[in-house]
């Protein structure tokens, strides 16, 4: 499976970053991997940097299972904020499909970016939206 991950304790962070060619069944897989790990600790964020992963089929069903699968493990769970980084559109449209899909569930906290720092920073609660200039 091409998914390497990284714990950063002192940051409360899971990092899982996908290279190459896979299916969202086996992304699902490595979920129950990781869902049924002693060492899963829901207390921690999650940050899926998918920007050199390629999705070779994928279906609206494909998404809306995973999403379904999501979802059910995350009430289960209480589970903190989750950042997927995409890059390309297509791949972009699919993740914020998923966000749509898993919706009420996770109450605002899995949300599709396209600069892994951004989504570092929502992840830790800073804000990088640049404030609106003041008029006077």
């Amino acid at each position: 499976m091409n998914i390497e991950s990284l714990t950063q304790s002192g940051k409360r962070l899971r990092t899982h970053t996908i290279r190459g060619a896979i299916t969202l069944p086996e992304i699902k897989s490595f979920l129950v991997t990781l869902y049924t790990s002693k060492e899963f600790d829901h207390d921690f964020h999650s940050l899926w940097d998918m920007r050199e992963a390629v999705f070779p089929e994928v279906t609206p069903d494909d998404i809306k299972e995973l999403a379904y699968f999501v979802r059910v493990r995350w009430a289960e769970k209480h589970q903190r904020k989750t950042a997927v980084v995409i890059s390309g559109d297509f791949h972009f449209g699919l993740s914020r499909m998923l966000e749509q899909f898993i919706g009420p569930s996770a109450l605002g906290k899995f949300k599709t970016f396209r600069d892994p720092q951004q989504a570092v920073d929502w992840l830790e609660g800073k804000d990088t939206i640049a404030p609106h200039p003041k008029n006077g």
